[in-house]
């Protein structure tokens, strides 16, 4: 009984693999699409930064939540609400130099700091940044006019770029000579914009600004929202 159960076990195992076998494979083809729609921004993302360093841990602390407490009221008086406030990035760590010989010297505390804000009103974006300068900020992380909701912005685009891959799909098919299937997978990119201002430039420009230059403006130009769609389509021979 079990030498026969093997047997037909054994037969039932080949018949299935010479089917597989016998099965053409299908015969795909994938194509892409993009879209891209131009928008104003409606929104400035910023971050500033605190670094203190001292010998003694409480004082390192104790001045780098003093200069945030400062820069947060100097935000607040220009209008931006506490829930477009958020902090972030915050570190506690010793600090250590090495001799020539290789010998590790404990060298005080260093505690940094990252203030976030969110800036709706972007009239008002110079202006917040002058106040958190003003108020002890050490650095600015980043500036971003952007677009808060992009998928609101980007519906068109996306249909674009689905006739867009459509398109591509039929021309290939075309000169290379097969026909278009249906389609058997579609997926598509998540729309994203970021325009960041260099660090380094900022700062510079409100340095020289405090020594009595004139303040650089920001402007926030367009934002470049696109949509790409990828498509997988069967094939089949000319008949």
């Amino acid at each position: 009984m079990k030498r026969t159960l093997l047997a037909s076990l054994a037969v039932f195992l080949m018949v299935g693999f010479l089917r597989a076998e016998d099965e053409p494979k299908r015969r795909t083809l994938t194509v892409t699409g993009t879209a891209e729609v131009t928008v104003a921004p409606d929104i400035c993302y910023m971050s500033f930064v605190v670094e203190s360093t001292n010998r003694k841990a409480g004082e390192a602390y104790r001045e780098n939540i003093e200069i945030m407490n400062r820069i947060n009221a100097a935000v607040k008086t220009q209008g931006i609400e506490s829930k477009d406030m958020r902090t972030a990035n915050f570190s506690f760590t010793p600090l250590y130099r090495y001799t020539d010989k290789n010998k590790r010297i404990f060298d005080g505390y260093r505690v940094y700091n990252t203030l976030n804000v969110s800036v709706r009103d972007l009239s008002k974006v110079s202006n917040v940044l002058d106040a958190a300068v003003e108020a002890g900020a050490a650095d600015i992380k980043y500036i971003n006019f952007t677009v808060e909701h992009p998928k609101k912005y980007t519906e068109e685009a996306r249909r674009e770029a689905l006739r867009a891959a459509r398109k591509k799909a039929e021309e290939s098919a075309e000169i290379l000579g097969f026909r278009l299937g249906t389609p058997i997978s579609v997926s598509e990119s998540e729309p994203g914009a970021y325009q960041p201002y260099a660090q380094a430039n900022v700062m510079m420009a409100r340095e020289a600004y405090a020594d009595g230059a004139a303040a650089p403006s920001l402007e926030a130009g367009e934002v470049n929202l696109s949509r790409t769609i990828y498509v997988t389509y069967e094939i089949e021979p000319l008949r």
